[in-house]
């Protein structure tokens, strides 16, 4: 009975222990990996001058599939209906702001247009 407990006992550390481990290994900010996309996309709102309305840095910024449609400016009519990544950035307070989202080609991250803001 004496061994019972304890194997109940070390048994249960051990789940303890390496459910702890499992979360402290995982990101907490962005796990869909795409930093790179949002480096891009942040280089492109400051080279045209949108980074005073957004906050500034890129690690905020949410990144989402899609598929180009007219709502997009797009440099290169090629796009068009292609599955690309949107980038959207966040002002202090958290909430979208007048920064247009920034179109990232899916297979090459370079940016391929953007959504006007009104």
């Amino acid at each position: 009975m004496k061994y019972s407990y304890f194997f109940l006992i070390v048994l249960s550390a051990i789940l303890v222990a390496g459910c702890a481990n499992k979360t402290s290994l995982e990101p907490t900010d962005h796990v869909d990996n795409y930093d790179d996309v949002r480096v891009v996309a942040w280089a492109y709102v400051k080279e045209k001058g949108w980074d005073t309305t957004a906050e500034d840095d890129w690690h905020s910024a949410d990144v989402k599939e899609t598929i180009a449609d007219n709502r997009y400016v797009l440099l290169d009519k090629k796009y068009k209906n292609q599955e690309v990544l949107v980038v959207s950035f966040k002002d202090v307070k958290n909430v979208v702001t007048g920064t247009p989202e920034i179109v990232v080609d899916s297979n090459t991250y370079e940016v391929i247009g953007y959504m006007p803001t009104e």
